[in-house]
């Protein structure tokens, strides 16, 4: 679908509710909830996989899951598509298209980025329930485009680190049990670049469970605050550890 005509109708399903003004990586919630988010992202250099072993263990556990797709994942990853599309407990966000730094792009190529990935998730009957910026990469211009398009910006506040080679098991095991609360937000990869995120996702689920937290899509997340928890001063989400770029 083109996308002048998708963006009406995306615009329609998304409704009217305000949106912040800067990211969302955190939600204030008395609610024992956190949201388990995902990045599959290829870009021009590289398409990457899909770590069926981690979309195992979400299914075997039923925990549901955001999955924040670039468009060009999306494009040469049909049969991992096909089947995540067919679990309806899995919901997409927008990733971009190709993967860049947002800040280094004109207004015009933001909303391409953006726009083509809808596109591509409207072929599967999808759309996204939020953007998530490459690199954690936004400024009110990245903003500003999302806005129109009526798509909350979100990073994280809880970072697995799982795309670092030195990442271990247990390391990924503490940091994440250690730093989630209610209304966090927790972010791993999908796409073949988690190390380790197969050997510490099963203890991780069972800790988070042991401590009171249940598991809720982020779009449910998000709905328990209107504007959520904005990223800290400045127009970066938390970094994440060297070696483990989102």
């Amino acid at each position: 679908m083109p996308s002048a005509v998708l963006l009406p109708f995306l615009l329609a399903l998304r409704g009217t509710a305000a949106l912040p003004a800067r990211p969302i990586s955190h939600v204030e919630t008395h609610e024992p909830a956190v949201a388990i988010t995902f990045d599959a992202c290829a870009t021009m250099k590289g398409q990457y996989g899909f770590d069926e072993e981690v979309f195992a263990i979400l299914k075997r556990e039923q925990v549901p899951a955001t999955i924040f797709v670039s468009g060009r994942w999306v494009d040469t990853h049909a049969q991992a598509m096909a089947e995540l599309t067919g679990d309806p407990l899995i919901e997409f966000g927008d990733h971009s298209y190709d993967h860049p730094h947002m800040t280094k792009l004109t207004v015009a190529r933001m909303g391409e980025e953006i726009d083509q990935t809808e596109a591509a998730l409207s072929r599967y009957g999808r759309h996204s329930v939020a953007f998530r910026p490459p690199f954690g990469d936004w400024n009110r211009r990245v903003i500003d485009v999302l806005r129109e398009r009526k798509l909350p910006t979100v990073t994280w506040d809880v970072v697995s680190g799982d795309p670092s080679a030195k990442a271990t098991t247990d390391g990924m095991i503490h940091v994440v049990l250690g730093q989630a609360r209610p209304g966090s937000i927790i972010i791993f990869h999908i796409n073949g670049r988690g190390w380790k995120t197969h050997e510490a996702l099963p203890a991780i689920l069972t800790g988070l469970r042991e401590r009171g937290f249940r598991f809720v899509p982020l779009s449910e997340l998000m709905r328990q605050q209107d504007a959520g928890a904005a990223a800290p001063a400045g127009e970066s989400a938390p970094p994440p550890p060297a070696g483990a770029v989102p």
